[in-house]
């Protein structure tokens, strides 16, 4: 199961090795940070850049929690495990798989291409394509499309992924 970790913005990284040095052995699969690829135009052209999915969650990957929670309640850097008290909730079954359906093998989510036709959007390539009911948002000038998630504790997130609108008709 899938849990979430809410940390500070911009250290995600660096605290997630530090959970994975503090974490006991067997305690977790794995610990991600999710990032997201969009374009972005300098210097006259337009780059391809990661960024970060989530700023300021983890994704903890584990069978039970307990042990990294009781390693977290130590750890400064960790605001909380999502959850209320002393239970922790997962991530919702629905949320992790549109989650794993995003990254697919990797933490990181790609870029997808998409056609607007009679106002409707049709995602021809990327791994958006299936999943427009998803997209809440379409920013055409930062050629990003912004999906909601619900996170454990009734907290929705409205949330940025790579999204090119090729042709409008």
């Amino acid at each position: 199961m899938w849990y979430v970790i809410q940390t500070r913005p911009g250290h995600e990284e660096a605290i997630k090795e530090k959970a994975l040095k503090l974490f006991p052995e067997g305690a977790h699969g794995e610990c991600k940070v999710l990032y997201y690829v969009s374009k972005k135009r300098y210097l006259g052209e337009w780059h391809e850049e990661r960024e970060r999915f989530l700023p300021g969650y983890l994704f903890l990957v584990a069978d039970d929690p307990k042990p990294a929670a009781e390693v977290s309640g130590r750890m400064a850097e960790f605001t909380r495990l999502l959850g209320y008290g002393k239970t922790f909730y997962p991530v919702r079954e629905e949320e992790e798989a549109i989650l794993r359906q995003l990254i697919g093998e990797r933490d990181e989510i790609g870029m997808s291409y998409g056609v607007i036709e009679n106002g409707a959007l049709k995602i021809k390539d990327g791994v958006l394509a299936g999943m427009e009911r998803l997209i809440r948002k379409i920013d055409r000038h930062k050629r990003k499309g912004y999906i909601s998630l619900s996170l454990p504790g009734g907290e929705e997130k409205l949330v940025g992924v790579g999204l090119e609108i090729t042709e409008k008709s």
